[in-house]
């Protein structure tokens, strides 16, 4: 989570090649992993797209964040 309260979803490559989305929200924490960049990045917007706000960012552990987007819907 950011300082603004919004729910965060970052996705990194783990040392051993696997690539893992880690969601941080005020009441939940929770981590998946991935064979491949692709998987994870579909599984962080889809993830993103069901929440009201969110911020997706995608790391390099040895660069820091590479990509960030905030995404917002209005619930209708």
């Amino acid at each position: 989570m950011d300082d603004s309260g919004t729910p965060l979803l970052s996705v990194t490559q783990t040392r051993d090649g696997v690539w893992s989305v880690n969601e941080r929200e005020p009441t939940r924490v929770a981590i998946a992993y991935f064979p491949s960049r692709w998987g994870a990045l579909r599984h962080a917007l889809r993830v993103a797209r069901a929440r009201r706000r969110c911020r997706v960012s995608l790391v390099d552990r040895t660069r820091g964040t590479l990509l960030s987007h905030d995404y917002s819907q209005e619930k209708t």
